[in-house]
């Protein structure tokens, strides 16, 4: 970005000396466009720059700094999401061979229950935890008395 700033810049010094563009020309707008050359109803806009040389030594020091800080910003989040992207593809390494990533050095238990999202629960194993659901949806009516079949479908 700091070059194409550099680039316009000169681009933009070398075309108005080329043209022998001025401060001194005068701009007209005529109805909602503007021009160098007057129209029939043209009226003549003011285009100086009117703030002094301090002013614009302050706004130019201004866009200096907030590019800066922009290019910093911008050079943190790309680390940040390079970071990102490489834990993720060693957890995924880690998932696809069928184990646990190990926890840093000096991770606490809650850090590792995060990990294996198992957060707040019980390490203990229930039969309910452990209980498949079943392979199909049987819906009873109420009141029926029936009980679904044990089968799983398979050749109905």
């Amino acid at each position: 970005m700091k070059h194409n700033l550099i680039f316009a810049t000169v681009f933009i010094a070398i075309y108005s000396v080329s043209t022998g563009a001025s401060s001194q020309n005068s701009v007209y707008r005529c109805g909602n466009t503007y021009s160098q050359k007057p129209c029939a109803d043209a009226a003549l806009v003011d285009v100086q720059d009117t703030r002094t040389q301090d002013q614009k030594q302050q706004a130019d020091a201004t866009i200096k700094r907030d590019t800066a800080t922009a290019n910093a910003i911008e050079k943190a989040r790309l680390t940040e999401e390079a970071r990102q992207h490489a834990a993720q593809a060693k957890l995924a390494t880690a998932q696809s061979k069928g184990s646990a990533p190990k926890p840093k050095d000096g991770a606490s238990p809650s850090d590792t229950a995060e990990a294996k999202g198992t957060k707040g629960k019980s390490t203990r194993s229930t039969s309910k935890q452990h209980k498949h659901p079943p392979e199909h949806f049987v819906a009873i009516a109420p009141d029926s008395g029936k009980k679904p079949s044990k089968r799983t479908g398979k050749g109905q």
